[in-house]
């Protein structure tokens, strides 16, 4: 069968859809580690983001489900993401499903379909992924022939404005009911959808809301019946027990946070008043410091990622924070990588920590004051005096950093204006100290705006407007145009808006976020992207009372999650909510006596481990000696020197790609050889300076859409390896798609590989008649000129009008020939360099009034000159 006549969706979409987007990669779904199984497993699933792929593939808690369910051999998880606009636009044009990454099923053949809800503001996608997919939007209207939707997350804590499209969802940790909830699907088979649903609600954590009893209020608020059995979460009671991905599945396509992540503990007791993460995630749990090391190395052997993140709430709270922060800086030295923390808790001890890890970069650090005024920073129990910010912001650049970066909240209750313009003046305090150790110290804000979140102290508070969130914004406007040094940063007032009314409603805001998607609302958390026009006109259309959503709610008032049993009481929630009125400081339980939040009664052993290694790690400190006094410091803007040994070996490959891998782009397709050259555990030779980096080139930057088996690529080595082994090694370790043939050894000052291509052999296929192409071709070869339009060099690098070049490409056309095979016309053509200058495959094909997205491009060979003697092809 020709290519062009195949019609299964994988290659209907590689056809009608890839060509034409702009990021291509986004899609493919062979990237290393991603798992492929035969359609003979029992069920069929798919992890659905509602999001971009680019923030989706390093959620970690999608990959810990993605490897915990791939692990049994019956069931094969497989991956979804909200595709950007333009590949919305083709789907819908072309009448393509949206499909699984993996093998391009679409989505509706599957058996069940789970979404992460990591943000409010994606689930105006969700709707969109189940409509592009063929699945009715509403959970009352799916057929028996329709998958089963669910999802969990941490948004799952108030799941009612999704009741009416998701079937059931999973309340807390789920590595253990992810297993139970495959299982179940595999002994349901054939089972009707209301058997299923009621098989599933029985599992704990599980909460399907079309079996909850709820009743309707005065006003028409739907709340639980208050005797009906609570759902409790689930909690994964030991880290070092659970399966936990070293297989990470690495991307083509840059990420947001392009790193391996490391979970080192889970939960934190700080009881900081406005974060949900901190009281549903109790009690605190973490991985032992062998079983860290052991996932970081295999990690990066895995994966071949760069650098390592260690991952928590807060990772300088790990009982053992020094040692864990020395061991993987110690670890990541020997292997090249780099380790970052993503939270740092404001104190020089943070500061200590990130200089045993920042290596050569450091651009900056960060920290999370929230409130300005030591009176709001009680009441949300976050007691850090002012001269600890300003010890602390001496620290940074004392040790080198360029810039600090410090986030506060606006719209906290009990707030004034005074407390706002509190930042302000904390920051230029902040910035007075910084500068007396660095003159050119920076100060950049993040500022947000305050959200109460269900089963917090604050779940009761008042959120502030989108009119008064400007005008708050605009006093610090104000107050930061005045001080130099301080950039002001601040979040979009429509975000938290439009994320405030859905995350206190009940299931009535579903029928906003359906109309607001209606109108079309897609991507509310990109700038870019979003419609508020969508939603103000959804607020109208529907009648809803953006006001009650947004309002301060009585202490006994009936909330839409409270059949939800998170751990943490509603009395103790509501005491704390008196505390934070009163001025009154809330201790971490982990140092001190139990402050009865109420997870003690549901899980004591877990308590009882984490007070307990707490207080031994407080006493193992206290019998360490004081750091000296004379300790070196780095000053700002000074980087030590790589130590890197003198190469001693330089390998020549060649390589090529097939498949979906052709739509790579020339940087992704250079990673991805890189990050194989890490996990091959090669001893790469790195450059000097600030940016170091592999010493790898390549013969050619191939353009998106090309296959090839005719490329080269240079290794330099710090110490030499074995031709026959390197070249096994590297195949090992490759992701589908990527090809290497043959390794040679060259010698170490040789020319660059750029410098010595003479040209290229092609195969172009195309379902264009013959007869007509050869008309064409003849024509091209008998012309003497044969003019292609370029943008200028100078043009590219500067602002302004474009400016292009006419440039003869006829002396680069040494051959071209016209043939029938298979049903296609193939052409095999041989383009060589003239005045150092070639003509690209895009432009011979427009020559010949043919479009790259309708022919098959294959690079057969790549002609180098012959090194030892120059300018013979080799």
């Amino acid at each position: 069968m020709s290519f062009f006549d195949k019609t299964t969706l994988s290659d209907r979409f590689s056809r009608e859809a890839m060509p034409f987007v702009e990021h291509p990669s986004r899609y493919i779904g062979a990237e290393l580690n991603s798992v492929h199984k035969g359609p003979g497993v029992d069920v069929r699933l798919a992890l659905a983001f509602p999001d971009l792929y680019d923030l989706g593939l390093g959620n970690l808690g999608l990959m810990i489900l993605y490897s915990i369910l791939n692990e049994l051999p019956w069931c094969w998880a497989e991956r979804a993401y909200a595709p950007a606009l333009d590949m919305e636009k083709i789907l819908r044009e072309r009448g393509l499903p949206l499909f699984t990454h993996e093998s391009k099923t679409a989505l509706k053949e599957l058996d069940g379909i789970g979404f992460t809800l990591q943000s409010e503001l994606t689930y105006t996608n969700i709707l969109n992924m189940l409509d592009l997919a063929g699945i009715s939007v509403h959970s009352k209207d799916r057929g028996e022939d329709e998958p089963l939707i669910f999802a969990g997350g941490p948004c799952v804590f108030n799941p009612e404005p999704l009741a009416d499209f998701i079937d059931f969802f999973v309340i807390g940790d789920g590595e253990e009911a992810v297993v139970e909830i495959a299982e179940a699907f595999r002994g349901l088979k054939g089972r009707c959808r209301a058997e299923k649903l009621e098989a599933f609600s029985k599992i704990e954590g599980v909460y399907a809301p079309a079996l909850y009893p709820f009743e309707v209020l005065e006003g028409g608020r739907l709340v639980p019946v208050l005797d009906a059995a609570p759902i409790c979460r689930r909690v994964t009671p030991d880290l070092d027990a659970v399966n936990y991905p070293t297989k990470l599945i690495v991307p083509f396509f840059p990420q947001v946070h392009d790193r391996a992540g490391l979970e080192v503990m889970r939960g934190c007791t700080h009881g900081c008043r406005f974060c949900q993460a901190g009281m549903t995630g109790r009690p605190v749990r973490e991985r032992g410091l062998d079983t860290i090391d052991s996932l970081m190395r295999r990690t990066a052997k895995d994966t071949g990622y760069e650098e390592t993140s260690l991952v928590s709430l807060s990772t300088c709270d790990y009982s053992r924070a020094g040692a864990l922060v020395s061991q993987a800086a110690e670890t990541a030295a020997g292997m090249d990588m780099s380790v970052s923390l993503p939270s740092l808790r404001l104190d020089t001890f943070a500061v200590d920590l990130a200089d045993k890890i920042s290596g050569i970069r450091r651009s900056g650090l960060t920290f999370a004051p929230e409130a300005a005024s030591p009176r709001l920073r009680a009441v949300i129990n976050k007691w850090i005096p002012d001269e600890a910010l300003f010890e602390t912001a001496e620290e940074v650049f004392r040790k080198g950093w360029n810039h600090l970066k410090l986030y506060f909240m606006i719209g906290l209750p009990t707030e004034t204006d005074d407390d706002v313009e509190a930042i302000v003046e904390l920051c230029a305090k902040t910035l007075e100290r910084a500068r007396r150790v660095n003159r050119g110290a920076n100060i950049h804000t993040g500022i947000s705006t305050f959200i109460p979140k269900p089963f917090t102290p604050f779940q009761w508070a008042e959120q502030i407007g989108f009119d008064e969130s400007r005008r708050r914004q605009e006093l610090l406007y104000q107050g930061f145009s005045k001080c130099r040094g301080i950039r002001y940063g601040r979040h979009n007032p429509r975000l938290t808006f439009i994320e405030g009314l859905i995350t206190r409603s009940d299931r009535r805001v579903g029928a906003l976020i359906e109309q607001a998607w209606r109108n079309g609302a897609r991507f509310d958390a990109w700038d870019e992207w979003r419609d508020f026009s969508a939603w103000e006109q959804a607020i109208d259309d529907t009648g809803f009372d953006a006001g009650d959503a947004l309002r301060v709610r009585g202490l006994e008032e009936r909330m839409p999650w409270d059949h939800l049993d998170t751990f943490v009481s509603k009395n103790w929630l509501r005491a704390d909510w008196n505390r934070a009125l009163e001025l009154a400081h809330e201790p971490d339980c982990r140092m001190g006596q139990c402050k009865a939040c109420g997870v003690n009664q549901h899980v004591p052993d877990l308590c009882s481990e984490m007070v307990t290694r707490s207080l031994q790690a407080e006493v193992e400190r206290r019998m360490q000696p004081e750091p000296d006094e004379g300790r070196e410091e780095i000053p700002a803007n000074k980087f030590p020197e790589r130590n890197e040994p003198e190469p001693v070996q330089r390998i020549r490959f060649r390589i090529g790609r097939k498949g979906e891998t052709r739509f790579l782009s020339n940087r992704e397709f250079m990673t991805a050889w890189a990050r194989a050259l890490r996990r091959a555990g090669f001893p790469l030779s790195y450059s000097q300076g600030f940016h170091a980096h592999p010493k790898i080139s390549f013969s050619t930057a191939p353009p998106v859409g090309e296959e090839s088996e005719g490329d080269y690529m240079d290794i330099v080595l710090r110490a030499p390896v074995k031709l026959p082994q390197a070249l096994e090694r590297l195949r090992d370790v490759l992701p589908m798609g990527l090809e290497v043939y043959e390794a040679e050894e060259v010698e170490l000052r040789s020319p660059s590989l750029m410098s010595l291509v003479q040209g290229y052999s092609y195969f172009i296929r195309t379902d264009t008649d013959a007869a007509e192409i050869k008309s064409r071709v003849d024509a091209a070869l008998s012309s003497g000129c044969l003019e292609v339009e370029r943008r200028t060099k100078k043009s590219k690098k500067k602002r302004g009008p474009m400016k292009f070049t006419k440039v003869n490409v006829r002396p680069m056309i040494k051959y071209i020939s016209v043939s029938e095979d298979a049903g296609e016309t193939l052409l095999e053509v041989e383009l060589g360099i003239f005045e150092l200058k070639s003509i690209k495959v895009r432009e011979l094909l427009s020559l010949l009034g043919l479009d790259i997205s309708c022919a098959r491009v294959f690079k057969r060979a790549t002609h180098l000159a012959d090194e030892k003697n120059k300018g013979r092809p080799c």
